[in-house]
């Protein structure tokens, strides 16, 4: 089974709900399509607040604690809604430097969700 976090914006916190990313997940739609077939588990769905708060996240403590929570429970994947971008080279810098951090620690990383 694979173990999969999606990671969101904080600025479309405003007109998100967060549907069409887990809607995406549950019906394998869209950037979920490549594991039609396999059982997943959604192990979280976290915003990242770096663009708000002007700071890099691999400074912040709670995003420390958050990518070490991740690790601790055994995500493999994680996906960037498509309000952190569309790719790494038109996401956001804190939502980039994210990306990094996850995939220091071994994650893969996935640009997309719906």
């Amino acid at each position: 089974m694979k173990r999969i976090a999606i990671v969101a914006c904080e600025n479309s916190n405003t007109v998100c709900a967060g549907c069409a990313c887990l809607n995406a997940f549950y019906d394998r739609r869209k950037s979920f399509e490549r594991y039609a077939g396999e059982e997943l588990r959604l192990m979280a769905f976290m915003r990242c607040s770096h663009c708000v708060k002007d700071g890099d996240p691999v400074q912040d403590a709670g995003f420390v604690e958050k990518l070490e929570r991740f690790v601790s429970e055994s995500v493999e994947i994680v996906h960037i809604g498509l309000c952190g971008g569309r790719t790494e080279e038109t996401a956001c810098p804190g939502m980039a430097k994210m990306a990094a951090a996850f995939r220091e620690k071994g994650l893969t990383v996935v640009w997309g969700t719906h």
